[in-house]
């Protein structure tokens, strides 16, 4: 029986660079302004930038067309229409609900559950002085991966190599 895929080369590719968008997002804040204590902090020098930079985050999540991801993708559009210093509170809410979907979702899957397996292990960064920026940074590498990995397993069907 031959496995098919409906996604086309050029959507693959499109979501392979969705997948490594947000390690490069993660990178070049730092890069450009040092490393701040978490990841928001950067709203004070980017602005509507980093509001822009963290809505493109979601958006690549909606990409992959997997409604159980609806959720993370809407928690980080909160994430970027409601910045750390004006509405904090929903900031951070919405924060909290994005990790802790995208690894509950990761944890819950039945081909890289490990991956979510590894992010549960990074959650006590949060009780360490500093550890929000770090926890946040592994955080969206190890859910690139998990995307990117679905996607080599997409590029692999198409091929018929699987």
């Amino acid at each position: 029986m031959e496995k098919i895929t409906t996604a086309s080369k050029s959507q693959l590719r499109l979501r392979y660079i969705a997948c490594v968008y947000p390690i490069a997002y993660m990178l070049v804040w730092p890069l450009v302004y040092g490393i701040l204590p978490a990841y928001s902090n950067y709203y004070v020098f980017g602005g509507i930038y980093f509001t822009l930079a963290t809505s493109m985050m979601a958006w690549a999540m909606w990409l992959h067309r997997d409604i159980k991801w609806s959720v993370p993708a809407y928690a980080l559009v909160g994430v970027a229409l409601f910045d750390c210093v004006d509405y904090w509170m929903l900031h951070n809410i919405f924060a909290f609900i994005f990790f802790l979907s995208s690894t509950y979702l990761m944890r819950t899957d039945k081909r890289f559950d490990w991956l979510g397996d590894i992010s549960v292990t990074w959650y006590v960064l949060l009780v360490i002085p500093d550890g929000v920026f770090w926890f946040e940074a592994i955080q969206a590498v190890l859910i690139s991966w998990f995307h990117l990995s679905y996607v080599r397993r997409l590029w692999r069907v198409r091929s018929g190599k699987e």
